[in-house]
């Protein structure tokens, strides 16, 4: 009995393991398109990353080709000034190694509205849009406020290939 017990133990704590990752959105394989974000896992909410003055979002858009990525920061900007969004994608194989891909940076004044990284005039699609090698990858986003940066505000994760 002791066998049974113990390969069902390993079966049930696997299959609880498999079903809480897939329960909280924590990524996808793409059979086609694909769009998430961060605040879809976190009931809506965006991350103070400055205060109660702004708040961030992460998203990622894979398009129909199922390799290539967009990054959108949706936010919340309080301050009162023009602030400027960027994101950048991150292996997490190697969270800590260098970037992936930098998509770049967009600006606005807007009080509350969502931009796509990189749309800025000088960046162009070859930052906004990166045709992603296979590997599994969350974009990263974050804001400059008075010469500083907020933010590493991760999407869920999302696998090419």
């Amino acid at each position: 009995m002791r066998k049974i017990t113990g390969r069902l133990t390993k079966t049930v704590v696997a299959g609880a393991i498999a079903v809480s990752g897939m329960a909280v959105g924590t990524g996808s394989a793409h059979a086609d398109s694909a769009y998430a974000c961060r605040s879809a896992n976190d009931h809506g909410r965006y991350v103070a990353v400055y205060g109660s003055s702004v708040y961030l979002d992460s998203c990622y858009n894979v398009q129909d080709d199922r390799r290539t990525i967009e990054a959108q920061i949706p936010y919340s900007n309080y301050t009162g000034q023009g602030l400027t969004y960027c994101a950048h994608a991150l292996n997490v194989n190697n969270i800590y190694g260098p970037w992936a891909h930098d998509f770049g940076c967009t600006s606005s004044s807007a009080t509350g509205d969502s931009v796509w990284a990189g749309r800025d005039p000088g960046y162009g699609s070859s930052w906004s849009e990166w045709t992603a090698p296979a590997g599994t990858y969350v974009i990263s986003t974050g804001v400059w406020i008075d010469g500083h940066y907020y933010g590493d505000v991760q999407s869920p994760r999302t696998t090419i290939g």
